[in-house]
């Protein structure tokens, strides 16, 4: 790569310095050498067993084109690395940031945007589609009796699908990045695929545990009443999607610290959320 890659082939080698980002799946890196500041992604091997990595490129060099992501310098999409640059004096969004009214308003701007730009990607992910690939690799007994729990939510949003837009699929606190002017850009580029908007605007809320009232002041309004028990299965859903998705990762040997937590803090949220009188109302009106 060192000598392949322009950008990296004019520096010696000797003269990069390499800083770890962390990540829970992938290992990124800081390269820092000649007056070049970049981010290097490396696919880990966990998740390959159930993402195109081909199509990780792709999407973040579409994403940058919009505005939206960090600017992709080089790639190799078969073996699923890629370089960006690197955001100097940006910042990653905590889930207190984003429970800021301003900021949540912000970000619900930034994923409409990318919804409803004239962009295809390679990919579909479905959130039983998910929800099965990542039983299949752990199959655990609790994880195949709360997908049972969720088969009538499965036929409620069979009922009535949304066009298809492109979405990132994972937009957590971190993957925000606020620059110094105040603007946010969105990293991490492996999931995203054709779904319905209500993924990333439930999963926005999901992640940062955004308060009830916030969300229906800045979601209602943009996806109408009559979405609003759809927007609420999402909700519902997406938790099985992550604790099923931390189930596969630890079954592969992750050993990321709290994966276990926010597997069983998932789980919990979805008992919760199952129980609720307001769930057959969304089952039936979706």
């Amino acid at each position: 790569m060192f000598t392949i890659v322009p950008e990296l082939a004019a520096v010696p080698r000797a003269a990069w310095q390499l800083s770890p980002l962390g990540g829970i799946t992938n290992r990124s890196y800081r390269l820092q050498g000649g007056g070049q500041d970049l981010v290097l992604r490396w696919p880990g091997d966990s998740a390959s067993r159930y993402l195109d990595r081909r199509a990780e490129p792709d999407n973040a060099r579409a994403a940058a084109g919009l505005g939206l992501a960090p600017r992709v310098i080089a790639a190799d999409p078969d073996a699923g690395w890629y370089l960006t640059v690197f955001e100097t004096r940006s910042r990653p969004l905590t889930g207190a940031d984003v429970v800021d009214r301003t900021t949540y308003g912000a970000i619900i701007d930034l994923v409409t945007r990318l919804h409803r730009a004239p962009i295809r990607f390679a990919t579909r992910q479905g959130l039983f589609q998910a929800i099965d690939l990542y039983l299949d690799l752990a199959p655990t007994p609790l994880m195949a009796e709360l997908r049972r729990a969720l088969e009538p939510a499965r036929l409620a949003l069979a009922r009535h699908p949304l066009p298809l837009v492109p979405c990132h699929i994972d937009p957590n606190p971190a993957n925000f990045l606020r620059r110094p002017d105040g603007s946010l850009l969105l990293i991490d580029w492996e999931f995203a695929a054709m779904e319905e908007p209500h993924w990333d605007l439930a999963a926005v809320g999901q992640e940062a545990e955004v308060p009830e009232p916030l969300e229906q002041a800045l979601i209602l309004p943009l996806v109408g009443a009559a979405q609003w028990p759809r927007f609420q299965l999402y909700k519902t859903v997406l938790n099985l999607v992550a604790a099923s998705w931390c189930e596969a990762e630890l079954s592969a040997g992750n050993d990321f610290a709290g994966l276990r937590d926010l597997r069983d803090a998932r789980v919990a949220r979805l008992k919760s959320r199952l129980a609720q009188p307001e769930h057959a109302d969304w089952l039936r009106t979706a």
